[in-house]
C-alpha cells in the first residue's frame, strides 16, 4: 500500500514536472528572443540618432562653407563696384585673393568671358562648358548667387569648387574658387565609416552600414567586409528582422533605413540562447528540489494528517516571501518536515547568496561606470607642462557612484583655452549618460571655432530637439586668449565665477550675465561678455554642489560661505585652491552625506610679462621707441627678414599718434610689448588718451591712381595690416586708445 502510494503519486508529479519544466523552455526562449530584439533595437535606435547627428552635421558645415563663400564673392563684387579699375592691375587682385582667404577670382563681361582672373583663365567664355556656363544666368539677373559643388573646371578639368554673383557696376559675372581639399577636409568630421565600429551589442553582435547596396562601415570585417553586398549576403529582411546565415554561422539581424543608409545590427543566436540554457538548468533544478519537496510534504500529510505543522511551516514561509529572509525553520515532529525545514532553509540561504551577488555585479558595474566617467575628464595635472603662461586645476566628485557634473578644457589653438564647467539637473546614471552627450557636442562645437554665445545656442537647439526625459544642464564656457588676457564667456544659468585680482590683492564676483539652462527652451539665445584678465589673476568655477552645501543644522554654505573659504589662497596656485576650497566644504557638511555632485575648476592666468615704455607722443622719440623694440625683437630673436618690417609698422604708428591723436596739443603713449621664441611670436599694444581713431575702419588707398592723384595718407595703414598677423582696436571707457598687434611665426 505504501509503495502503491508514492508510485501513483510520483506518476502524477513527473507530468507535471516535465509540463513545467516545458513551459519554462518555451518562455525563456520567447523571453530571450524578445532580449535579443530589443538589444538590436535599442543599439539601432541608437546608431540612427548618432547617423542622423553625423548627417545633420555634414549639412550644416557645408551650408556655412556655402555662405561664406557666397559672402566672399558678393564682397569681391563690391570692391569691384567701388574701383572697378582693379581688374587692370594684376598685383591687386592677388592681394585680394590672399585677403579674402581664396585659390581664384575671376571676372567675366556682359558676353561671359573672362576679363580679369588671378589664374591663367582670362580670355575664357565660359559659356564652353557645362560648369562655367551655370554662372552665365548672372548676366540677366542682378540678384543670381551660386556656390557649385565640387566639379572638374571647364578649362582644364581640374575638381574645383567655385562661387559666383553678378556684377554690380555693370552687367557681367564675379567668380571665386576654392580648392576641394577645404570642403572635404571639413566635411571629413562627419565620417559615416566611423560609426559602426563604435558599437559592441553584447559579447559578439555587432553593427553594419550600407548605402546603395553596398557596406561602408561595419564592425566585423571577417563577417561582413568592407564593400561587400547586403543582398548577397541576405541581410535585408522583408519586415526588417529575421535570421542570417554568414560563414556557416548563425545571426539574429535586424536593420532600418535612415536617409538612404540603411544600418544593421547582428547577434549570434548562440549567445541569444546561451542565457536560456543556463536560466533553464537553474529552473530544472529549482524545480526539481520543488517538486521533490512537494512530494514529501503530500506523503507526510497522507501519512500523518499533521495540519498544525503545515500552519507553522506556511506561517513562516509566508513571512519569507513577505521579504523576511532571516527566517529558519526549525520544524521536526517528523523526519520528513526537518527535511523540509532545511530545504526551504537552503533555498534562502541561495536566494540571499543570489541577491547579494547581483548587488556586487551592480556595484562593479557602476564602479566600471564611475571610471568611464572619471576617464572623460581630464585627470593628469598638470594638464600641460609645457606651457608656461597659465595653470590649471579642476576636481569633480560624484554624490553617488556616477554623477552628473562635469568640467573641461583643451587648447582649441596655440593661443585660445576652452574651459567649461557644467551641472546636469539630476544625478546617477541618467545624469551621467546626459553628462557625456553634452559634453562632447559642447566640444564638438567649440572646436569648430564658435564663439561661446553661439556653442551655447547650437547646444540648446540640439539638446531640446532629443531631449524626451526633459533634463537640462547649467553651464559655463569661457575663451581666453593667452597672448592678451581677454575672457569671452557666456553663461547658461550657473553659478558666477570668483576671480582673484593679482593687483587688488582680493576676490572678486565676475558678473557674467545668465542666460537659459541648456535644454531648457528651445530657442534661447545667448549673449557672450567679454572681461580683461591681468598675468596673476585666478578664476574659480564650481558647481551648486558647493554654495548648497549642507550641515547638520540645515545652512547652506552659501556665496558668502564660498569668500570666507578662499580668503587666505591667494598666495596659492591653482592646485592649492581647489583642495583649500574642497576642505572648507568637507569641513562645513561634515555630519552630512553629501546630497549633491561637486566640481571646482581653477584657471591661474600666468601670462608673459610685458615690457613697457611711456614716452611722449613727439617725433623726437621715435629713436628712443625704436631702439626699444629693436632690443626686445633681437632678444626674442626675430627672424632678420621680419625685424625692419616690425619696426617699420611701429613707426608708422607712432607717427600717426604724434601727428594727429593730440595736436594741437601733445600727449603721452604707452608702448607695451610682449615676445616669445620657438616659435618667434610679438604682441606690440600702443595706448594713448588722444582722439578715438579705429585704423581698421579706413579704406586701403588705390593704388591704380598716380600718386598725384590718390587721397592722402592710408598707405602706411594697409602696410601694417599687410605686415602683421592680426591687428585689434579698441576704445575704452576711460577714454584710451588702444591697438594691438601680433606678429606669428608657424612653428
Amino acid at each position: 500500500m505504501h509503495k502503491l502510494f508514492h508510485k501513483w503519486l510520483f506518476i502524477c508529479i513527473f507530468p507535471a514536472f516535465c509540463l513545467t519544466l516545458a513551459a519554462s523552455y518555451l518562455l525563456q526562449t520567447r523571453q530571450a528572443e524578445e532580449n535579443a530584439r530589443h538589444m538590436l533595437s535599442s543599439n539601432l535606435d541608437d546608431g540612427e540618432k548618432y547617423l542622423r547627428m553625423v548627417i545633420t552635421n555634414a549639412a550644416y558645415i557645408r551650408e556655412i562653407s556655402d555662405a561664406g563663400a557666397l559672402t566672399k564673392a558678393r564682397a569681391f563684387a563690391a570692391i569691384i563696384t567701388q574701383n572697378p579699375n582693379i581688374l587692370n592691375v594684376p598685383t591687386i587682385l592677388h592681394f585680394l585673393r590672399k585677403l579674402l582667404d581664396v585659390e581664384e577670382l575671376n571676372v567675366a563681361d556682359d558676353r561671359g568671358v573672362i576679363i580679369a582672373s588671378t589664374g591663367p583663365f582670362a580670355g575664357y567664355d565660359m559659356a564652353s562648358s557645362p560648369q562655367s556656363a551655370a554662372f552665365l544666368p548672372a548676366l540677366r539677373d542682378l540678384d543670381f548667387a551660386l556656390v557649385q559643388d565640387i566639379e572638374e573646371r571647364g578649362a582644364d578639368r581640374v575638381p574645383f569648387q567655385y562661387a559666383g554673383v553678378a556684377r554690380r557696376d555693370c552687367t557681367g559675372i564675379v567668380q571665386i574658387g576654392y580648392s576641394p581639399k577645404r570642403l572635404t577636409a571639413a566635411l571629413r568630421s562627419a565620417a559615416v565609416d566611423q560609426i559602426a565600429p563604435r558599437y559592441h551589442i553584447g559579447s559578439n553582435g555587432f553593427m553594419a552600414i550600407s548605402i546603395y547596396g553596398a557596406v561602408i562601415s561595419t564592425g566585423n570585417e571577417a563577417a561582413v567586409p568592407l564593400g561587400a553586398n547586403v543582398n548577397a549576403l541576405g541581410l535585408i529582411q522583408p519586415d526588417g528582422k529575421g535570421l542570417v546565415s554568414i560563414l556557416g554561422k548563425q545571426y539574429i539581424c535586424q536593420n532600418i533605413e535612415v536617409e538612404g543608409y540603411t544600418l544593421f545590427a547582428l547577434l549570434p543566436r548562440n549567445e541569444v540562447f546561451f542565457s536560456r540554457d543556463s536560466m533553464l538548468l537553474y529552473i530544472a533544478a529549482c524545480n526539481l528540489a520543488l517538486f521533490a519537496v512537494i512530494f514529501w510534504m503530500v506523503s507526510h500529510l497522507v501519512k500523518r494528517l499533521v495540519i498544525n505543522d503545515v500552519y507553522r511551516v506556511n506561517e513562516d514561509l509566508q513571512k519569507i516571501t513577505s521579504g523576511n529572509l532571516d527566517v529558519v525553520l526549525n520544524e521536526r515532529t517528523t523526519p520528513e518536515f526537518g527535511l523540509l525545514s532545511d530545504g526551504i532553509n537552503k533555498t534562502v540561504q541561495s536566494l540571499k547568496a543570489a541577491i547579494s551577488a547581483a548587488a556586487g555585479r551592480i556595484d562593479a558595474e557602476l564602479e566600471f561606470a564611475r571610471a568611464i566617467q572619471c576617464s572623460s575628464l581630464p585627470s593628469v595635472f598638470p594638464a600641460y607642462p609645457e606651457r608656461e603662461d597659465f595653470d590649471i586645476f579642476a576636481v569633480m566628485r560624484a554624490a553617488k557612484v556616477v554623477g552628473g557634473d562635469f568640467y573641461d578644457f583643451y587648447l582649441r589653438d596655440k593661443n585660445q583655452l576652452v574651459i567649461v564647467v557644467a551641472d546636469v539637473a539630476d544625478k546617477g546614471i541618467g545624469a551621467a549618460l546626459f553628462m557625456m552627450t553634452a559634453k562632447t557636442l559642447i566640444k564638438s562645437l567649440a572646436e569648430s571655432g564658435l564663439s561661446p554665445s553661439e556653442i551655447f545656442t547650437q547646444a540648446n537647439k540640439r539638446i531640446t530637439a532629443h531631449n524626451d526625459q526633459d533634463i537640462f544642464l547649467t553651464a559655463f564656457l569661457a575663451v581666453l586668449d593667452l597672448t592678451t588676457g581677454r575672457l569671452v564667456c557666456a553663461n547658461a544659468g550657473h553659478e558666477h565665477p570668483l576671480v582673484f585680482r593679482r593687483a587688488e590683492g582680493s576676490y572678486a564676483w565676475l558678473e557674467a550675465g545668465h542666460g537659459l539652462p541648456l535644454g531648457a527652451m528651445p530657442n534661447s539665445r545667448y549673449r557672450e561678455q567679454t572681461f580683461q584678465i591681468a598675468p596673476g589673476d585666478r578664476m574659480l568655477l564650481y558647481t551648486d554642489g558647493v554654495s548648497e552645501a549642507e550641515n547638520s543644522r540645515g545652512e547652506r554654505l552659501g556665496l558668502s560661505g564660498i569668500e570666507s573659504a578662499v580668503r587666505g589662497t591667494e598666495r596659492m596656485d591653482a592646485e592649492q585652491t581647489v583642495q583649500a576650497l574642497l576642505r572648507q566644504v568637507d569641513d562645513f557638511a561634515a555630519a552630512v552625506e553629501q546630497a549633491d555632485d561637486i566640481t571646482i575648476l581653477a584657471l591661474e592666468f600666468t601670462g608673459l610679462a610685458w615690457d613697457e615704455l611711456l614716452i611722449t607722443a613727439d617725433d623726437a622719440h621715435l629713436e628712443t621707441l625704436l631702439a626699444f623694440l629693436e632690443e626686445k625683437l633681437k632678444a626674442a630673436q626675430c627672424p632678420a627678414a621680419t625685424l625692419p618690417m616690425l619696426l617699420v609698422t611701429a613707426e608708422e604708428v607712432f607717427a600717426n599718434i604724434a601727428h594727429y591723436a593730440y595736436a594741437p596739443d601733445q600727449g603721452t603713449v604707452l608702448v607695451r610689448c610682449r615676445m616669445r621664441s620657438g616659435p618667434f611670436q610679438a604682441v606690440m599694444q600702443f595706448q594713448d588718451t588722444g582722439r578715438p581713431f579705429n585704423p581698421l575702419h579706413q579704406p586701403d588707398p588705390d593704388t591704380s591712381l598716380p600718386a598725384e592723384q590718390r587721397r592722402e595718407g592710408g598707405l602706411g595703414i594697409a602696410m601694417m595690416r599687410k605686415i602683421m598677423s592680426r591687428v585689434e582696436y579698441a576704445r575704452t571707457e576711460d577714454g584710451k586708445n588702444i591697438l594691438t598687434l601680433w606678429k606669428q611665426e608657424d612653428a
